[in-house]
């Protein structure tokens, strides 16, 4: 059974606070509508600030619900929480991800990781433990633990079939996590748990075989993602064609690798791809096996803004600069779950009696360090810093609001419904 953790914390939680302002949310001002409003939500003389949209003060920068954020202070959010426009509130729900786990356990892995005197191996296996607790119930989750065939591979020049040095069926077919104690996460937990490292590293026939018997037979309409993690050099080209030694001249190619994932991309699965120590360089070379890597997550559609394939800012998610491993996987696995977090929320039905208006919606987003914004409704197309409704009224962030909540592990969602996008009320 997976024990319980709090290593990772899935990003983007959304409550939806949702109400029916049945009466007058007007202060002694005026109420909404009131005052004159700058883009930081501070009024001029007394009462509220209207944000723009329909009514009267628009914020600069924000006319007819043009996107926009205002930070607020931690008055002003317990005003707007106690406001007409938050009543009872219930859970927003998050579309789920799907997420197939490529995980290297050959022999390189049995050697101590940076930062501690434990294995790479170990290491990643209580990363894995964590970052799979929690994940949320609704995530679809499958494993595929490689070579997992010890020492007895053996070499072969020319092709084979892929359960000579890759243990198939040992592949944990996806399924959603359900919660605490579920089957599924048990299986996963008892994969890796038993596990056996050892041998050479078959990462094309490992990565292709996870692709084909795991990820594309799950139907779905969700976002899929594949996630690779080993020490950098494969051993075995596709097909177990190799020696399975880190040795071996000329090393095994790795573009072959890379069309592959490529090509998942094109389907629509974007690929992830983790190295760990061991990855920087070779043995028979001392060629750096980083690039390659780096390209991987380029072509596979995670590599973020701003990357060099050949460093130092690589574009896939280095280990090897890290002194300390455990800490730099931990918090890779929790960006990774940040962003396979859809910024798409389908909103929960309101309770018995109880009507949800559309038009009436105002969001807040608090990040883990405590601060909180206002986010504005962007209803002009150009969704950078906002959020939209799409055509099945479901809550949309905007990119440059995405990549925030996504980057943010302790990022809370809170919508409010009752109140006229753009008016809810902020004291000076």
């Amino acid at each position: 059974m997976l024990k319980l953790s709090s290593l990772l914390v899935f990003t983007g939680s959304l409550t939806a606070a949702l109400v029916a302002c049945g009466g007058s949310s007007e202060d002694e001002n005026g109420g909404i509508g009131s005052g004159a409003a700058n883009g930081s939500g501070a009024s001029s003389a007394g009462g509220t600030i209207n944000l723009g949209g329909s009514g009267s003060g628009a914020v600069p920068g924000n006319p007819d619900n043009d996107g926009g954020s205002i930070e607020l202070t931690p008055e002003q959010v317990a005003a707007i929480e106690e406001s007409a426009c938050a009543g009872w509130s219930t859970e927003g729900e998050n579309l789920p991800a799907v997420l197939f786990i490529v995980n290297d356990v050959s022999g390189s892995m049995e050697q101590d990781a940076p930062g501690s005197n434990d294995s790479k191996w170990s290491i990643t296996h209580e990363a894995l433990t964590s970052a799979l607790d929690n994940l949320p119930a609704s995530t679809a989750v499958g494993l595929l633990s490689y070579p997992n065939v010890g020492d007895n591979t053996g070499e072969s020049n020319t092709p084979r079939d892929i359960d000579e040095c890759v243990a198939t069926n040992e592949l944990v077919t996806i399924d959603v996590l359900g919660a605490d104690g579920s089957a599924q996460r048990n299986q996963l937990q008892e994969s890796l748990d038993t596990a056996q490292t050892g041998g050479g590293t078959p990462t094309h026939d490992a990565y292709r075989h996870g692709l084909i018997n795991g990820m594309l037979p799950y139907t779905t309409s969700f976002s899929r993602f594949m996630l690779i993690i080993t020490d950098g050099q494969p051993t075995y080209a596709q097909n177990c064609v190799g020696t399975g030694s880190v040795d071996q001249d000329p090393p095994t190619p790795t573009q072959p690798i890379v069309d592959e994932i490529q090509s998942a991309a094109a389907m629509g699965i974007r690929t992830f791809i983790i190295g760990s120590p061991g990855s920087e360089e070779g043995h028979m070379t001392g060629e750096d096996y980083r690039p390659w890597m780096s390209h991987a997550a380029v072509v596979g559609g995670t590599a973020p803004a701003g990357c060099d394939e050949d460093g130092p800012n690589y574009c896939h998610m280095d280990m090897t600069q890290a002194s300390d491993f455990s800490a730099a996987l931990n918090e890779g696995l929790a960006q990774i779950a940040g962003q396979i977090n859809s910024c798409t929320y389908a909103v929960a039905a309101p309770p018995a009696g109880q009507t949800i208006d559309m038009n009436k919606v105002n969001m807040m987003v608090t990040y883990g360090d405590g601060t909180t914004e206002l986010v504005l409704r962007d209803e002009n197309g150009d969704c950078g810093v906002g959020w939209q409704l799409d055509p099945d009224d479901q809550i949309v962030l905007c990119g440059d609001t995405c990549n925030r909540v996504q980057g943010d592990t302790g990022a809370h969602v809170e919508l409010m419904f009752g109140c006229a996008s753009g008016e809810v009320p902020i004291p000076k």
